[in-house]
């Protein structure tokens, strides 16, 4: 049985807002100890919000920095991204053409969004105790 204060890993990084940094912080998250169990989900919906960063606030902000943070610990992680656009209303997912913000609302223990004075920030958590990320 896990303890109930299982060690944890933090990521920080900061980069600029073109289409590597989605890879960028993939990798950094399995390189640092992703559990398997919840690669897959963690993967997709990371892309989904480094993505948005990237297409949205770096469209408007193109030399300010996205900033990623990660807690990664066995059967808990939270990501959030926070960038310098205006955010958004999270209800919007149910009236926009794309389904990335529908993947974060069913696939996300919790997600929510922030804004800030300095933009935005949005931020899921993925919750492997809750047995949805069993493998057979």
């Amino acid at each position: 049985m896990a303890s109930a204060t299982s060690p944890s890993t933090d990521i920080l990084l900061a980069f600029a807002p073109v289409p590597e940094a989605v890879r960028t912080a993939r990798h950094a998250m399995r390189d640092r100890g992703l559990n398997a169990d919840l690669d897959h989900t963690v993967s997709l919906l990371t892309s989904e919000l480094v993505g948005n960063a990237v297409r949205h606030a770096g469209a408007a902000h193109p030399t300010e920095r996205i900033v990623f943070h990660a807690r990664l610990s066995q059967d808990h992680v939270r990501v959030e991204v926070a960038d310098h656009g205006p955010g958004f209303d999270p209800e919007i997912r149910h009236e926009t053409a794309g389904f990335g913000l529908r993947l974060v609302d069913k696939l996300a223990s919790r997600w929510g969004v922030e804004r800030t004075a300095r933009g935005c920030r949005v931020w899921f958590e993925v919750d492997r105790r809750s047995g949805r990320f069993e493998r057979d």
